[in-house]
């Protein structure tokens, strides 16, 4: 399927093409590839753009490393318990299906315009799924493999450590995986609504305000690319980690 994998993109730019270089879009509303990528490359190695990352970076790995520290126990003892799941499920489904950006004013009440409000979004977008997808994973443990270890005179440890933590572990990195693509995208619209001086959401508004079109498709073709390389880069490590899901 690999040989596959570059076809869309294929496509995708020579509509791009097709449709500035043929005029049936406005170049106000949509620049040529090549004045995109050629603004993009300005200010990467003109160093222009690396503040930007280093604080868009910052504020999602710190938002999404503390989803992962509180998520993944919280999802494993509601997945070891299924009363306790159950009396909290409600609550669980309530607030993830809450649009994160949509409270953005409560966020800045608690925490202010800084970089904490930034990362509380983060943080809130992120948790719920992996605590979701990681009691999932634990409740949905081959229960084969426990009724023997069980008879075999396992403790309670012993079965949640050698069975039940490795079986729930495909389940957990799910949720982590899809975590990672929605705080992305939660961060750069924290930035672009809450304002800050450096981050790629407020490069993205600057370049609207200012209308300059060609640094705003560069930007969003920049995060695009770091999205699809940190979900590759998961995938290959969920792959190595889980090596046995799906045999």
């Amino acid at each position: 399927m690999r040989k596959y994998a570059f076809i869309s993109p294929i496509i995708l730019i020579f509509l791009w093409f097709a449709l500035s270089y043929l005029h049936l879009v406005s170049p106000l509303l949509l620049p040529s590839p090549v004045s995109t990528v050629k603004r993009l490359l300005e200010v990467l190695f003109s160093g222009d753009l690396i503040p930007d990352i280093k604080a868009t970076g910052y504020r999602w790995a710190a938002g999404y490393a503390l989803g992962i520290l509180a998520g993944v126990p919280i999802g494993i003892t509601l997945g070891l318990s299924k009363r306790l799941y159950e009396s909290v499920e409600f609550l669980l489904d309530f607030f993830r299906s809450l649009p994160v950006t949509a409270l953005f004013p409560l966020f800045l009440l608690a925490f202010g315009i800084g970089d904490g409000s930034k990362i509380a979004m983060v943080f809130a977008s992120a948790i719920f799924v992996i605590i979701l997808n990681s009691a999932y994973g634990v409740q949905h443990a081959t229960k084969t493999r426990i009724k023997m270890a069980k008879s075999f005179g396992a403790t309670d440890w012993q079965i949640f450590r050698m069975i039940v933590f490795f079986e729930s572990l495909p389940g957990t990195l799910v949720g982590m995986r899809v975590a990672l693509s929605l705080s992305l995208i939660v961060v750069i619209v924290s930035e672009m609504f809450i304002g800050t001086k450096f981050g790629l959401g407020q490069r993205i508004f600057d370049a609207y305000s200012r209308n300059y079109v060609a640094e705003l498709y560069a930007v969003v073709l920049f995060i695009g690319i770091i999205g699809y390389l940190l979900n590759k880069i998961f995938v290959r490590f969920e792959q190595r980690v889980v090596f046995w899901a799906g045999r």
